[in-house]
């Protein structure tokens, strides 16, 4: 039983570095998204779409924020999605861009009180 479940592990751990290789090989810097609500109001459902992929944060409550990090393939924009908590519809902005490289930044979103967003970028320091 022993011998099995050690196979077992061997086999997962296999599957996994198949799968996963690319991502392990090849560690290159990646950009950072914040997200931060300044509105007075809780967010739900955020979304933030970058070069074809969708970072999802499901509640932001009021002066909080939400991190994340990306890669990107090609130069591209953002689009921002929200609701909110309190009341029905969507509420949406497009802007900003993201190179594909080899420069890595922070992007920062402030949604204001007006429902307005105010972004900004920063570079990564990327040293040892």
């Amino acid at each position: 039983m022993k011998k099995l479940l050690l196979l077992a592990l061997i086999v997962a751990a296999a599957w996994y570095g198949w799968k996963h290789y690319p991502e392990l090989a090849n560690r290159q810097p990646g950009h950072k998204a914040v997200i931060i609500n300044q509105t007075g109001r809780n967010m739900q459902r955020v979304r933030l779409i970058v070069d074809g992929q969708t970072l999802v944060k499901e509640e932001l409550n009021d002066g909080d924020q939400a991190e994340f990090r990306f890669r990107v393939a090609n130069d591209s924009d953002f689009q921002l999605f929200w609701q909110w908590a309190d009341a029905p519809g969507e509420s949406r902005w497009r802007g900003g861009s993201v190179p594909r490289g080899p420069m890595v930044q922070k992007h920062t979103f402030t949604v204001d009180s007006a429902n307005e967003v105010v972004y900004q970028t920063s570079p990564i320091a990327s040293g040892p």
